[in-house]
């Protein structure tokens, strides 16, 4: 499966549609509108002509990368201050019609 920022200069390529995907209510996810699904990092390939740029808060376990030119939250990885080891994928740059046959769990990150 292949998904894309709005530019098209992130494209990330999965290994397999995801079964669901989290919508988080937490503080950024929120803000950012994103729905997550969740990937080991070698099961995505991530390719750009453009470097994605990211941004790090809190306990700086995440990386939330964005595209430098259109503006798309692509994906999120995990730092090594993470005890685990994750690439989550914001299922919104899929096209309308996949999205809309993966079933959405409501994460409520908010609660943390």
């Amino acid at each position: 499966m292949e998904l894309t920022c709005h530019c098209k200069n992130v494209v990330l390529k999965l290994e397999f549609i995801p079964n669901e995907v989290g919508e988080c209510n937490c503080s950024i996810c929120r803000r950012y509108a994103t729905v997550w699904s969740y990937f080991t990092p070698e099961q995505v390939l991530i390719n750009y002509e453009e470097p994605t740029v990211f941004y790090c808060w809190g306990d700086q376990e995440v990386e939330f990368h964005r595209c430098d030119l259109c503006g798309c939250v692509t994906h999120y990885i995990t730092t090594e201050k993470c005890s685990e080891s994750i690439l989550a994928v914001n299922m919104r740059m899929a096209d309308a019609s996949t999205l809309s046959t993966i079933p959405v769990r409501k994460i409520n990150g908010a609660s943390y």
